[in-house]
């Protein structure tokens, strides 16, 4: 379980990383935070939709986003 929780917290701190915050990139990208938390607990490939916008809003490459959300994906979806 402990493993499972680090890995989730993987693609939370990126996007803190990215924006400092869930709310600040929820803000970004016109969405909910709860939406936000959801792709970081349960849906990350749901994130890809927005990885134009990610890209274009915070330092990162839309590659580098998209292997973070696969990772993420990966380790809750096996």
């Amino acid at each position: 379980m402990n493993s499972r929780k680090k890995m989730q917290n993987e693609l939370k701190q990126y996007i803190n990383s990215l924006y400092g915050s869930q709310q600040k990139c929820a803000n970004a990208l016109g969405v909910d935070r709860r939406t936000v938390h959801r792709w970081i607990y349960e849906e990350p490939k749901r994130m890809i939709r927005y990885a134009d916008k990610i890209a274009k809003t915070a330092d990162t490459t839309k590659l580098q986003l998209i292997g973070e959300i696969l990772y993420q994906d990966e380790q809750l979806n096996g």
